[in-house]
């Protein structure tokens, strides 16, 4: 089960990449052009990315060390909330983007999505910690649909690396 944890955590992480925590759509001031707004996104998503990795060698290297399933299954849940609270930075910082006129209803789509997924990070880690199958079968239904509602998104605008599939460690 320790694998299937750590594949559903990285997964998550891997979602996490791109995301908001404002609805807005954008802060202040004049909308990006679409270059400007793709290339702005896709850097704060790679950074993300580098954070996803730090975390990715910290769960593996707690797993490691665990003795016992159960310390393995607490070790995989707190570093799942601790990836989420780390995250806020560059979930506001996506959130912020004003991204253009054509693309703004779309982008709080996304937002959106994304944001939903966050929200499920306590129910994954209590579930984790629980080794509850039943709960962990049905949040990764739920993030595989929120994967696939926000994918579309990110590849019609060449938000590469927003990508849920994409890893830095591929």
């Amino acid at each position: 089960m320790t694998r299937s944890l750590l594949t559903l955590a990285l997964g998550l992480a891997m979602l996490a990449g791109c995301g908001g925590g404002d609805d807005s759509g954008g802060g202040g001031g004049e909308a990006l052009s679409q270059d400007e707004f793709v290339s702005q996104a896709n850097k704060i998503c790679r950074e993300g990315a580098e954070k996803i990795n730090s975390k990715t060698k910290e769960i593996q290297g707690k797993i490691q060390e665990a003795k016992s399933a159960d310390e393995q299954q607490k070790a995989v849940a707190d570093v799942l909330e601790d990836t989420a609270k780390e995250y806020d930075p560059y979930l506001e910082r996506l959130g912020d983007l004003k991204p253009p006129q054509n693309l703004a209803a779309d982008w709080k789509q996304f937002l959106g999505g994304v944001n939903d997924a966050f929200d499920l990070i306590p129910e994954l880690a209590d579930a984790t910690r629980d080794g509850d199958r039943a709960k962990l079968s049905q949040l990764t239904t739920k993030f595989s649909q929120i994967a696939g509602d926000t994918r579309p998104f990110a590849q019609t605008y060449k938000l590469d690396d927003c990508l849920p599939e994409n890893s830095p460690t591929s």
